[in-house]
C-alpha cells in the first residue's frame, strides 16, 4: 500500500468485520474503517453539519445526543454481534487541561465541563452490546485525567475507570505519535484497545501482540518524508487576493485571503527559513533587528513587516504574544499537529513552508491522511472553511483507522 495511492485512489477491502462508531465527528475515522472492509451497523454524533457529512460517505444510521439516544441506538442493535465499538469522545476540555499546569490532576476542574464525562457514556454502551473488540482514541492527557463519577462518589483516573468497566477485556493502552504509525505529522494522541478475554486462545488471555498499533499490517509504503513532498502535487497558491487564493479546479484547496498589512508580515518571512513574522528584518536596509524591537537600529526605520499595533497616539509597538507565532512550517519535516485552528496564521506554526498563506483544507485532508475520494458536502462549506477545518482538525485520521480495521480482520480469521 502506497501511501499517495491511499489519498489519490483507495481501494475499498471485501466486507470483513461491523462496527458502531461514537462521537463519530465528520466520519474520517469511519472511513478508514469502511475502506479496510469495515460496515458501519450505528453511529452517534451529536453536531448537525457532522452528521450531515457523515451520512453522506458512511450511509449508516446516526443518532445525535448519545446521553439520550443511547437506549435507541442499543435497541437497533438487537441481532448483532459487534465486533468493533470506536469510541473517540470530545477533546476540548482535555486538551485545555493538557496547557494548564496541574489542571489534570485537578477532579473539581474536570467536573465544570459535562465533556468529560460523557465516556461513561461510551462504556454503558460496550456493557449494553459486548463488542468483541473496543477502540478510545483522545488527546494525550485523556487517559490520565483526574475526574469524578457523575454522582461525585469517586474520584480517579479515565484509565482506572475504563480499565475496571472493561475487566472482561484484555487492554492495550498508551500515548503513541501517529507519524509512527504511517501519517506525515506529528500527532500524539492517547490509545486504549480492548480485546475480549474469551476471544483469545492463550489461557493466560494476554492481550494479542499483532493488535498493538505497531504491529498492525499493512504499513504504508513511499512516505513523504516531509511537509512537501506530501503537498508537492497540488498547485500552488498566495493569501494576497482572492484570484490567487482559490484552486479553480478544486473547492477545497483555498486559503483565507489576508489584509495588505497581514501579507506584509508573511510575505517578508523567507521561503522555507522555518522562522516568524517576529524575525523580519528591516525592509530598507536589509539589516537584521534583534527579537523585541520594532525599529531598525541601523537606519531608524519602524519595523512595518513585524506583528505590530498602531495605538491611538500614532505610536508602533509590536503586539503582546509569543514569538512562536506567525511562524513558518519546517520544510525539511513532517507537518506540526493540524488542529482546529489551522485557518488562523496567528497561531503556532500555522504558515506554509514556502508560500505566503496558511494551509488550505484539501491540505490539511492530506496530512490528516484522508483521502480525496471523501465527500465534501457543499451545503456546510462557509466563507472561510471554518466548518471543515475544524472536523478536520478533530478527526481520527483515516490510515490510521485502514490499518487498524485490516489488523481487526486479520485477528477475528484468526
Amino acid at each position: 500500500m502506497k501511501f499517495k495511492k491511499f489519498i489519490v485512489k483507495p481501494t475499498k477491502s471485501k466486507a470483513a468485520f461491523n462496527f458502531v462508531s461514537l462521537f463519530s465527528g465528520a466520519g474520517f475515522g469511519d472511513y478508514g474503517l469502511a475502506l479496510a472492509g469495515g460496515r458501519c451497523l450505528a453511529a452517534a454524533e451529536i453536531d448537525k453539519n457532522r452528521a450531515g457529512v457523515h451520512k453522506l460517505n458512511i450511509k449508516a444510521p446516526i443518532w445525535g445526543n448519545i446521553c439520550t439516544e443511547k437506549d435507541n441506538l442499543v435497541n437497533s442493535l438487537s441481532g448483532f454481534e459487534v465486533d468493533l465499538l470506536i469510541a473517540t469522545p470530545p477533546c476540548q476540555s482535555f486538551s485545555t487541561a493538557n496547557a494548564k499546569r496541574g489542571l489534570r490532576e485537578d477532579p473539581e476542574h474536570a467536573d465544570r465541563d459535562s465533556r468529560n464525562h460523557l465516556f461513561f457514556e461510551a462504556l454503558s454502551v460496550a456493557r449494553a452490546i459486548n463488542p468483541k473488540i473496543i477502540f478510545f482514541e483522545n488527546v494525550p492527557n485523556f487517559l490520565e485525567r483526574k475526574i469524578k463519577t457523575e454522582n461525585g462518589k469517586f474520584t480517579g483516573r479515565v484509565r482506572e475507570f475504563i480499565s475496571a468497566s472493561l475487566n472482561e477485556y484484555c487492554e492495550w493502552s498508551g500515548t503513541i505519535c501517529f507519524s509512527n504509525l504511517g501519517i506525515p505529522q506529528r500527532r500524539k494522541r492517547s490509545v486504549a484497545i480492548f480485546v475480549r478475554r474469551d476471544l483469545l486462545p492463550n489461557e493466560d488471555r494476554f492481550f494479542p501482540e499483532n493488535m498493538t498499533p505497531l504491529k498492525w499490517p499493512l504499513f504504508p509504503t513511499e512516505l513523504p518524508v516531509t511537509i512537501l513532498d506530501a503537498l508537492s502535487d497540488l498547485p500552488s497558491l498566495d493569501s494576497k487576493d482572492i484570484s490567487t487564493a482559490v484552486c479553480p479546479t478544486d473547492a477545497l484547496h483555498q486559503v483565507p485571503v489576508v489584509s495588505s498589512t497581514h501579507y506584509t508580515w508573511i510575505s517578508s518571512i523567507p521561503s522555507g527559513s522555518n522562522k516568524s513574522a517576529w524575525e523580519n528584518g528591516c525592509l530598507k536596509c536589509g539589516a537584521e533587528v534583534e527579537l523585541d524591537l520594532i525599529k531598525c537600529k541601523k537606519c531608524g526605520e519602524i519595523l512595518f513587516n513585524r506583528p505590530h499595533m498602531i495605538e491611538s497616539d500614532g505610536r508602533v509597538r509590536l503586539i503582546k504574544g509569543f514569538k512562536t507565532s506567525y511562524k513558518r512550517m519546517p520544510a525539511n519535516d513532517i507537518s506540526p499537529t493540524i488542529t482546529t485552528a489551522s485557518g488562523s496564521f496567528s497561531s503556532d506554526l500555522k504558515l506554509h513552508p514556502t508560500q505566503n498563506r496558511v494551509l488550505s483544507i484539501r491540505e490539511c485532508a492530506r496530512l490528516q491522511a484522508i483521502p480525496d475520494s471523501f465527500i465534501w458536502p457543499a451545503a456546510f462549506q462557509d466563507k472561510k472553511g471554518h466548518n471543515f477545518r475544524e472536523m478536520i482538525g478533530e478527526a481520527v485520521p483515516s490510515i490510521i483507522t485502514y490499518r487498524f480495521g485490516k489488523a481487526i480482520t486479520r485477528f477475528l480469521r484468526g
